[in-house]
Order: structure tokens, then C-alpha cells, then sequence
């Protein structure tokens, strides 16, 4: 069964330029994904309480075709596509009327949060007619990142205590801005963001140092986030054409 959620995007979400892009596409892909399990009792307001585990995001992937402005509803909707053992993946399509300006697919996983070990999905009992045989044109996600040293460093940026969640990790969406800073607004000004994937690959917390890399080739930038005992964190694909 799919989820749909409609509403007036709001400045907050915007870019620089004043219009809602990569940001808050990734913001309303884990808003519209979290409400969607929550319909079933499923969603990390309830699964700490029941079941002692939660929701983890493990990757992010967007087309993207248009940026929203202010100026009528939008709609966002989800489905689920997957469910092993292991993993679910989400669908989700960002409307305004009939015009797709997004669409994309998140996959998460189950983690017992004492143990922060993986938890199979059917120990949560998820309803039996939950996933639906249809997919969006995104492509499937590329295989787990690893770090190269011909990758450049960019900065370097500590993790302070509005970047954490309630698990104490930095919070999933602080890392898409940790990655779109990596360029300057002259970048944004001169090129427009049409894919983005994210991999988690490990957790960041409270003071660690995270240095940003990019590798570019062509119209595709690739990005890894290492923290301090240069372990790997997550990693970021952006491919973009000139505005």
C-alpha cells in the first residue's frame, strides 16, 4: 500500500537560489518514509518502546528534474518495492500536479540499539501484503563505496550537537549538506544537481573530525566523508549538468 503526503514545500527547505532541491528532497524522502511505517505502528516512534530496535538508513538514491518553489502543493508518496531478511527499499515519487520533479529509493535496515547489531525484519512482524511489484526509473544503488587516494581533500568539519539524533549518531540528513558544501555557491550557480546517491557506511559522533574528499571525473563527483582514525563514514555520487 503506498503513502502519500501533500503539502506547501516552506522557505527553510530552499537552496541559496531560493527553491527546494537535493536538500529537501532527501529531508522529505525520510519524512514520507518514516510516516509511511508509522501507519503500520512500525516507525521509529514506536519500535525502540516495542521491540528495542530501530530504523536505520543505509543509502539514499535521487533523479532529480525540477527544483520546487512556494507556489502550489506538492506531493510526495511512497511504496515499498523490497523486503528480505535484511533490508526494505522505498520508492518515492515528489509531484506538484502530473509534473515528477523527484524520484528516488532509500533503503534501510533494522538495528537492535543495545547490541547495535543488524535484526532481521521479520522480527518487527511487518503486514504480510506490504510490498508492491513496481519500481521508479532509478537506477538500482551502485555497490559499497571504498576510498581512493586520488580523491582530493576539501575540509574538514567537527561534529557538534545539533548534527546528532537520538541514537547519538549524526543525524542521516546532516551529511547531505556535508557533501553539497564541499562546493562553493559559484558551483550551484553554474551547474544543476540531476543525481545523487548516498551510502552510510559507519556511524559519526559527537566531536569526531570528518574530512571530505572528491574525486571528479567528467560530470559526476564522487565523495567520501573520513573521520579522524581515517576510517570511511559515507560516501556521496553527484552527477550534475550546467545550469
Amino acid at each position: 500500500m503506498s503513502f502519500t503526503l501533500t503539502f506547501l514545500p516552506r522557505f527553510r527547505e530552499s537552496d541559496a537560489d531560493g527553491l527546494v532541491g537535493v536538500k529537501g528532497y532527501v529531508d522529505y524522502f525520510q519524512d514520507i518514509a518514516s510516516g509511511h511505517f508509522h501507519l503500520y505502528g512500525k516507525g521509529n516512534d514506536t519500535l525502540p518502546y516495542k521491540y528495542g530496535v530501530a530504523w536505520v538508513y543505509s543509502k539514499y538514491k535521487l533523479k532529480i528534474y525540477a527544483k520546487a518553489d512556494f507556489s502550489e502543493n506538492i506531493s510526495v508518496t511512497s511504496w515499498v518495492s523490497k523486503c528480505d531478511p535484511v533490508r526494505v527499499w522505498q520508492e518515492m515519487e515528489i509531484k506538484r500536479g502530473d509534473r515528477l520533479l523527484c524520484e528516488g529509493r532509500l533503503e534501510s535496515c533494522l538495528v537492535n540499539l543495545k547490541e547495535a547489531k543488524l535484526v532481521k525484519t521479520p522480527y518487527i512482524e511487518l503486514p504480510d501484503d506490504l510490498v508492491e511489484d513496481r519500481l521508479t526509473s532509478v537506477d538500482r544503488f551502485s555497490r559499497r563505496m571504498k576510498f581512493t587516494d586520488d580523491a582530493k581533500y576539501c575540509y574538514t568539519y567537527t561534529v557538534r550537537y545539533t548534527d546528532l539524533d537520538n541514537n547519538r549518531h549524526m543525524n542521516n540528513l546532516h551529511y547531505v549538506e556535508l557533501f553539497l558544501n564541499a562546493f562553493s555557491p559559484e558551483f550551484f550557480d553554474e551547474n544543476t544537481v540531476t543525481d545523487f546517491e548516498l551510502q552510510y557506511i559507519s556511524q559519526a559522533y559527537y566531536g569526531d573530525e570528518l574530512r571530505v574528499f572528491e574525486l571528479r571525473e567528467g560530470d559526476t563527483h564522487t565523495l567520501f566523508a573520513v573521520n579522524q582514525n581515517d576510517e570511511l563514514i559515507a560516501g556521496c555520487v553527484i552527477s550534475i549538468h550546467n545550469a
